[in-house]
């Protein structure tokens, strides 16, 4: 695909390296702001944030996948 030609045009599928980013993307979203979570509820001692970590890192991740692929 050339530089100056938007992406997914034409038909054509996306290329496998776009696939295992928006993966990676997914993946790391859930598990940093999870583990960010999870550590808070240990240092202070509630149940609540981990949940909220990972819907955070969730939204977060296709957020960036939306700006990436999507918007682009």
């Amino acid at each position: 695909m050339e530089p100056d030609q938007p992406r997914g045009g034409g038909g054509e599928p996306p290329p496998p390296a776009d696939a295992w980013t928006a993966l990676s993307y997914l993946l790391s979203g859930f598990l940093i702001f999870g583990a960010l979570g999870w550590g808070l509820d240990k240092l202070l001692d509630t149940r609540v944030l981990l949940p909220i970590g990972l819907l955070f890192g969730g939204a977060a991740s296709l957020y960036l996948i939306y700006l990436r692929y999507v918007k682009s």
